[in-house]
This record gives C-alpha cells, sequence and structure tokens, in this order.
C-alpha cells in the first residue's frame, strides 16, 4: 500500500522555489504552445478546406442513392419553380430567393426522409432565406421560430445526427419511436404553446412595426404591417410555430413520430400561405406541397429504417 504525503509536508513542497520555477515555466509553456501563428492561421485554412470536403462528400454520397421517388419529389419543385417564372413572366430578386429557398428545402426534406445527414446542410441555408421571406410578408410567428430556434437546431441536429449514422457508409441514422408518454406531454406542450404564442403575436406585430419604423425613420417598409392578412392566419402562424418547435426537436432525436406531425405542419402551412397576398405565396406554397407528399414518404422510410 503506498504511503499518502502528509498535508504540511505537500504544503512545503508547493512553497519550495525550485517547485514555483518548474510551475511556472509549465505555464510558460502552455501560453506558448496556444499562441496564434501565420503559420497555424495556414494550417487553419487547411483544417476548413477538410472540412468543407466532408460536407461536400456527404451531399453527394446522400444524392447519389436517391431512388426514383426522391428524384421525382425534386423534379417536381424544379418544374414549379421554372413553371412560375414563365407564368409571371419576369424574374425579380425576391422570386429568385422565394425560388432558390423552396428548392433548397425540398432537397432538405427529401434527404432528411432518407435520414441522411446532408438534409441538415441544405436546411440551413434554406432557413436564412426563409426568415427573409417571412420578414417580408409579416409572419412574425414564423420568422421569429426560424430566427432565435430553427437556425440553431440545423447545427445540434447534425452533431446529434452524427452520433446515430449508421457503420454501412449510407450516411444515414438509426431511427426509434416515442413512448406513449412522450406522445402525451408533446401533445400538451403544442396545446399550451400555441394558445401562449397566439395571444403573444397579437400584440407583437404592432410593437415590432411601431419599433423598426422609429429606428429607422428615414426607410421605407413597403411590405411591413401590423396585423395579419386574414386574422385565421394569426392562430395558423401561432399552431404551425408551436408545432414546428416541437417537431424540430422530435427530428433532432430521431424519432420517427416527426414525419406525422411535419404532415400536419404541412398542411397548415399551405393554408396559411395561401391566405398571404404576396409574391412569396406561390412558390411557398409549391414548396410546402412537396413537403406534403415527402412527409407521407418519410412516414414509410423512418418506419423502414427503424426496423433494419
Amino acid at each position: 500500500m503506498s504511503a499518502k504525503i502528509p498535508t504540511f509536508a505537500y504544503d512545503c513542497i508547493k512553497k519550495h522555489p525550485a517547485y514555483r520555477a518548474e510551475r511556472l515555466s509549465a505555464r510558460m509553456k502552455m501560453h506558448r504552445d496556444s499562441a496564434w501563428t501565420p503559420l497555424q492561421a495556414h494550417a487553419t485554412g487547411k483544417d476548413i478546406d477538410i472540412q468543407m470536403n466532408k460536407y461536400i462528400t456527404t451531399v453527394k454520397a446522400s444524392l447519389v442513392n436517391l431512388n426514383a421517388f426522391e428524384t421525382l419529389l425534386l423534379l417536381s419543385i424544379l418544374s414549379l419553380t421554372v413553371a412560375n417564372f414563365v407564368i409571371k413572366g419576369e424574374v425579380t430578386i425576391n422570386s429568385g430567393i422565394a425560388a432558390t429557398g423552396a428548392i433548397l428545402g425540398v432537397f432538405c426534406v427529401v434527404l432528411g426522409a432518407k435520414g441522411a445527414m446532408a438534409n441538415w446542410i441544405f436546411g440551413t441555408v434554406e432557413a436564412f432565406l426563409h426568415i427573409y421571406i417571412c420578414f417580408c410578408t409579416h409572419i412574425y410567428g414564423d420568422m421569429l421560430q426560424r430566427l432565435v430556434y430553427n437556425l440553431p437546431m440545423q447545427f445540434i441536429g447534425w452533431s446529434k445526427w452524427k452520433k446515430r449514422m449508421r457503420d454501412d457508409g449510407s450516411q444515414t441514422i438509426h431511427t426509434r419511436y416515442m413512448t406513449w408518454r412522450q406522445r402525451f406531454f408533446t401533445l400538451l406542450a403544442v396545446a399550451i404553446g400555441t394558445l401562449s404564442l397566439g395571444i403573444f403575436l397579437i400584440y407583437f406585430g404592432p410593437w415590432f412595426v411601431d419599433t423598426l419604423q422609429s429606428v429607422f425613420s428615414d426607410i421605407e417598409f413597403k411590405t411591413l404591417k401590423k396585423s395579419y392578412d386574414a386574422p385565421t392566419q394569426l392562430w395558423l402562424d401561432s399552431f404551425t410555430t408551436v408545432l414546428s418547435i416541437v417537431t424540430m426537436y422530435v427530428s433532432v432525436k430521431a424519432f420517427v413520430e416527426q414525419w406525422y406531425m411535419w404532415l400536419i405542419i404541412n398542411v397548415a402551412y399551405i393554408w396559411l400561405w395561401l391566405l398571404s397576398d404576396s409574391e412569396f405565396s406561390f412558390m411557398t406554397v409549391a414548396k410546402y406541397s412537396v413537403y406534403f407528399v415527402n412527409s407521407i414518404y418519410g412516414i414509410y422510410a423512418w418506419n423502414k429504417l427503424s426496423k433494419d
């Protein structure tokens, strides 16, 4: 049995000049090793290139394994984009943003239905574009949800899914089911959250617009409004926002039930954007229509993944 050094002896050792000099030298070496240098900057640049190559490889691996139905969904949103431009006869910056967001969004959900890691990459870019679209169309609940919650969750989702990846090189994950207790509390959270957010949004719109106009008094916000285009929009916005928040969490946790929830969300979003009178409406409705079809496919695909 090893002898234990008495406390008073250990205190004497710490006070010894040689011990103090050794500790100082160790700290200086640690500081020197952690100091930033141009050589390390070059190494960091290489690390970024390596990481970017990993993302590109992940996307390629996911797209190569698309089946016929998944390819059809991607082609459908591309066709709707072309049709939108042909019907309108012009391409504006906003219509281009709406089209790009729709295309990236469909790529995101199609890969999500496969349980593919690359869905988070497309989802991150689409989230930025959708925040802008919601701002221009005064869909404030969805805008806040995307900005404060959905966007950060793209990075968290990537991290969580990496831990559940399969070892077969397919870039897909292991899925699972919720318990009945989890399902009950999920429904309860959505009901309470929808009511609370709806009441909040009644007052948020007027406050938000007044604040913007007072801070940026020299700028004219042509599309900004204090209220929704229709009263029903407020509660639809509240419901879809809360359900999206909860469903995103369920998605990050890789539960199969997320796809039943996305199915409901997509129906509500289609209704919400049909009530919106803006140049973004057509492509956004088209996007959520493809999302709806994909959510049905997601139910089938994730039930199958959970059994593999």
